[in-house]
């Protein structure tokens, strides 16, 4: 499964750390490790007879990072390595590569980054792009690069720019009907300070999917959105923005002819016909919004969010993407915390259609964390997995309860001088 030496952007993540100047820098490394332990009843998430799992997962971690009057430079890898007695098929060893950059101006800042994911379709840490969408674990690839960079007019306005790309391949997906593509997302986003409590700003936005199919299937999204932050008082925030959207998708099908026009319908029965392709292209618009509340307490938070937006699905198609957050921390004391954290995530094809995309999901998940030292803690959580897909025509509902007890271990901080 880890794969990561067969990816272009090692290249590239290589480059971007040796381009750091390192002269008498001083790194820190952080290395971690956690083994936890699990229960699944519907690891799958489907309606169709199955067995709960137990499981063994298995994750060592190493951050390093560098920061000067002008640098930062962070690098985490990771490798997830995962076991199931009961069901030797779902095992899987998953690796993961971020680097970050950044470079401060006295006007402003440029920061890049690069990540690489290497592990399958099954997986119970978040609601990803692929959960529900297929029963079967699938190896992918994931990989992404990002560029940004902010420039100050003056001490209240400023403008920042970003170019975001990423890339999903499966392997062997088509024979699941998941489809391979890349994804571009272009931004701009103009800010200005009113006082120091209120925030102004717009944000015109681009993106461009390309699906790896013979249909030549493409997606383009322009948005643009006006909106504000304020600081209602030093705990609570609020911001948001909302504005419109235009997607155009085009796409190349395949249409019969036959020697008389209309009897295509006995084609292959009575007379062969010639196959043609045929240019088809689609239009809708719609609205796109993102909102954020958030109420800090002396001994915890609570945020509560809301956005809607366009996103490419491994189906080969787009979807309209509404999702809504709580997550809320509890500090009883320095060494035992609670959390809770509630989401939804509404798929809807865009355009009319009906796909498997069209889902609904819901999750529920509170967790306890003691630390039972300075490097050692012990965590123990609870997730409820709710799915329910539109696109059949009688009730297609799957739910999954997951219970786990993870241990994990941080090194103290070490620092290295060169």
């Amino acid at each position: 499964m880890v794969t990561l030496l067969r990816t272009p952007y090692l290249a590239l993540l290589t480059a971007l750390a040796v381009s750091v100047p390192v002269s008498a820098a001083e790194w820190v490394a952080e290395p971690a490790v956690s083994v936890r332990g699990e229960y699944d009843d519907n690891i799958r998430l489907t309606t169709a007879e199955h067995d709960s799992v137990w499981g063994l997962v298995l994750e060592p971690r190493l951050d390093l990072s560098r920061r000067s009057e002008l640098w930062d430079l962070s690098t985490r890898a990771r490798v997830r390595a995962s076991q199931y007695p009961d069901e030797d098929q779902l095992d899987t060893t998953d690796a993961f590569l971020d680097i970050a950059s950044k470079r401060r101006f006295e006007r402003g800042a440029i920061e890049a980054s690069v990540g690489v994911a290497d592990d399958t379709t099954l997986q119970n840490e978040f609601l990803d792009i692929d959960t529900g969408l297929t029963a079967n674990q699938i190896d992918r690839m994931r990989t992404s690069a990002r560029l940004a960079g902010e420039y100050m007019f003056t001490e209240k306005t400023w403008l920042e720019l970003s170019t975001s790309y990423s890339k999903v391949d499966y392997d062997n997906g088509e024979r699941y009907g998941l489809l391979d593509y890349d994804y571009l997302t272009p931004a701009a986003r103009l800010i200005h300070q009113l006082n120091p409590k209120t925030q102004v700003f717009g944000i015109y936005s681009y993106s461009k999917a390309d699906y790896d199919t013979g249909t030549e299937l493409e997606s383009k999204t322009h948005s643009l959105q006006l909106g504000a932050a304020y600081d209602i008082t030093e705990r609570w925030n609020i911001s948001g923005s909302i504005g419109s959207r235009r997607t155009e998708t085009s796409s190349v099908v395949t249409r019969l002819v036959a020697p008389t026009p209309g009897l295509e319908f006995l084609c292959g029965f009575l007379f062969p016909c010639d196959t043609i392709l045929v240019p088809r292209d689609s239009k809708s618009t719609g609205v796109v919004y993102d909102a954020n509340l958030t109420r800090e307490f002396e001994t915890g938070s609570i945020k509560l969010s809301a956005s809607q937006s366009i996103i490419p699905t491994s189906t080969g198609t787009d979807s309209e993407s509404t999702q809504i957050g709580l997550t809320g921390i509890r500090n009883f004391s320095t060494k035992l915390r609670t959390q809770l954290a509630i989401s939804y995530l509404e798929s809807a094809t865009v355009g009319g259609t009906t796909t498997r995309a069209d889902t609904e999901r819901y999750r529920i998940a509170p967790s306890l964390t003691w630390r039972l030292d300075e490097a050692l803690s012990l965590n123990a959580g609870y997730t409820y997995t709710r799915i329910k897909r539109d696109y059949s025509r009688r009730s297609n509902t799957a739910d999954g309860n997951l219970v786990f007890v993870s241990l994990a271990y941080a090194w103290p901080r070490m620092a290295m001088s060169r």
